[in-house]
């Protein structure tokens, strides 16, 4: 018997007065199978859709086989429940051979329905169900009801239930009527094409990101980041801040001092190419080959748990000419790209870092099997002999060996640097391709208490952390296709700031084009999924692209910036100089607590501690005015 009969014979011989209702009842012709759908009128009042999908098994000489489920064929009935504003259900249960079941031994999965509960309008074809009934093998403990969240296991599924309805002979119906009546699973409120004010992929309260908000809009928005500051600010720091809140159980260290999804790379003054960053292929020696980097090994380790994030720290960034050293990464993070996997899941993906044939080579050098995968590299590379904690679809994977190393999807790259005499400028290349950050001193009593957050935290906060690194987009166009309410107003809006800006810079080096535009969508998007309304998330992400990609761009002297009196006469102004101008055009930004109905009586007070450490681009603007008229010269650097 397969899963759908299985479920179908327990609901029509438990619910007998539940009513069948023909889909022709709503609409003439539906272009879904039927019989893998079903309308039920439920309490002789509302009308629900259930619909039923198979369970396939792959991987059936593994110790855990693989549990899918394909989920392109219920697209079709999900936006007919939502057109109708029906309650929407997606049910599967385990029915193979007992065999298929191994490592699932503290509950039988043939007596447990699966409620499948994601947001299919952005679903792929097919998700990997193992991770969940891992879970569920873990935590369920005799219970008859299970709720399961994305932080609870690694299927890119957004939520999950486990509901007990015993065995054919022996049916149960109590849980699985309890979970009809209470769960309200209508599409139309859950999809995230109208949910934007719901929070996208994120269950930490605002309070415990709100201090690091500014930081995880870039690096959502982007995987590059600089931080700019005086020595001692806390810029390598807050990186591993970062690394400590995301580092799971099995990452970290015994002494609690270094993250296993964090790594500091020390820049040294005489990089003047890419071989100390991503390593060289050497004929000396007993053993010739490449010589992999302590950062190379970083990013295979990454592609080992896709699901954490990991940091790069690079201390120092432009001790050494960036432009020289860094020049491959530079390009590399401009080819990233979303992609559909054979598992259905969404990844963002790059060109190639390191060729296949180097890591060819090694599995050769290390007399692996033919067959190696990008474990048995990984493996060789951090001279491990075993690691259990990588999932085992991930490491059976080839991509090293068959794509060579791209750039993880997960790896979060951030330079710290020093604007002093000792060190090198950035060119607008390095700029326009990074966030950039300024941290600034703020105030120093802040200091204190701030040792626990290097302190690793409980499993479930860290898998809240993990979750809000998780990158969404890569083009403008992937926001206006996950936004479309806001679609029109976005295409209209943003040029138009841009252009605005590009007005006040006319006839400078500093204007901006088509990158920073793309990169301003995407931190909207990143903001509307957040929950702010348009016109806060249009003004906070014009405020934030002024100060991390615009600002840092602009430095000249006093003719650098001034108006002609024709130019000002042409375009109706009357500003003495272009920064002035270009204050006017930054927004108003009132820095408050990220939830604006919050009432509590510290939201002012954090705000200003906020202001202190990150000014508002009005506010840096004016600096860089003030530094002109004192020095006839200024820029965006102290």
């Amino acid at each position: 018997m397969d899963s759908i009969t299985r479920i179908k014979n327990f609901i029509h011989n438990s619910f007998p007065d539940w009513e069948i209702v023909n889909f022709s009842d709503y609409e003439e012709e539906i272009d879904f199978r039927k019989d893998w759908s079903e309308l039920y009128r439920i309490n002789n009042e509302e009308v629900i859709l259930i619909a039923y999908t198979n369970i396939s098994i792959t991987g059936t000489d593994r110790a855990k086989p693989q549990l899918r489920v394909f989920l392109d064929e219920y697209k079709k009935p999900f936006y007919f429940a939502k057109k109708h504003q029906l309650r929407f259900y997606l049910f599967s249960i385990f029915t193979k051979d007992d065999e298929m079941a191994r490592g699932l031994t503290n509950f039988n999965p043939k007596e447990y329905v699966i409620s499948i509960e994601t947001n299919l309008d952005t679903e792929g074809s097919r998700r990997d169900l193992r991770s969940i009934y891992d879970y569920a093998n873990e935590k369920l403990n005799g219970r008859k009801f299970l709720k399961c969240t994305r932080a609870n296991y690694k299927a890119d599924i957004n939520e999950a239930s486990f509901i007990y309805i015993g065995t054919p002979d022996a049916p149960e119906k109590d849980t699985f009527e309890q979970f009809i009546n209470i769960f309200d699973s209508r599409p139309y409120i859950n999809s995230l094409q109208d949910t934007n004010k719901q929070s996208y992929n994120r269950s930490l309260s605002r309070d415990e990101i709100y201090n690091y908000h500014f930081y995880i809009e870039a690096i959502k928005s982007k995987p590059f980041l600089l931080l700019a500051g005086i020595s001692g600010t806390g810029k390598s720091r807050i990186v591993r801040e970062f690394a400590f809140k995301s580092c799971p159980n099995y990452l970290q260290d015994k002494d609690g001092t270094t993250p296993g999804n964090y790594c500091m790379i020390e820049v040294k003054p005489n990089w003047h190419d890419s071989t100390e960053l991503l390593g060289y292929y050497s004929r000396l020696g007993s053993k010739p080959g490449y010589q992999f980097t302590k950062f190379v090994k970083f990013l295979v380790k990454a592609k080992m748990y896709p699901n954490v994030p990991f940091f790069v720290c690079l201390d120092e960034m432009n001790l050494a000419p960036v432009e020289q050293y860094f020049a491959e990464i530079l390009s590399i993070l401009e080819t990233r790209k979303v992609v559909i996997g054979e598992d259905g899941n969404k990844t963002i993906k790059t060109e190639a870092i390191i060729d296949t044939e180097h890591f060819k080579a090694l599995g050769k050098i290390g007399g692996f099997a033919p067959n190696f995968t990008d474990r048995d590299i990984y493996m060789k590379l951090y001279d491990i002999d075993t690691e259990s904690d990588i999932d085992e679809a991930v490491g059976e994977r080839i991509d090293l060996k068959t794509e060579g190393l791209t750039l993880p999807d997960n790896v979060v790259i951030i330079g710290t640097v020093n604007m002093d005499d000792t060190t090198h400028q950035f060119s607008r290349k390095v700029i326009d391709r990074a966030m950039t950050i300024e941290m600034n001193g703020g105030n120093l009593r802040n200091m204190f208490g701030g040792s626990k957050n290097l302190e690793y935290l409980p499993d479930e906060k860290q898998k809240e952390w993990q979750n809000v690194f998780t990158r969404r987009y890569v083009t403008a166009d992937e926001v206006l296709e996950a936004h479309p309410n806001e679609a029109e107003e976005l295409k209209d809006k943003l040029p138009s700031c841009l252009e605005q800006i590009n007005m006040a810079l006319k006839g400078t080096p500093f204007e901006v084009s088509y990158r920073v535009l793309n990169e301003l969508t995407i931190m909207v998007g990143v903001m509307l999924d957040e929950g702010k309304e348009l016109d806060d998330a249009i003004a906070q992400s014009v405020n934030n692209i002024l100060l991390m990609k615009i600002l840092p761009r602009i430095e000249g002297d006093a003719e650098m910036f001034a108006l002609s009196r024709e130019y000002k006469t042409k375009v109706g102004i009357t500003y003495d100089n272009r920064l002035e101008w270009l204050k006017k055009l930054a927004p108003d930004i009132k820095e408050t607590l990220t939830d604006t109905e919050s009432g509590d009586d510290d939201t002012e007070e954090k705000a200003d501690a906020v202001k202190e450490h990150q000014p508002t681009a009005k506010d840096k603007i004016q600096e860089m005015i003030d530094r002109l008229n004192n020095q006839e010269f200024t820029r965006f650097w102290p």
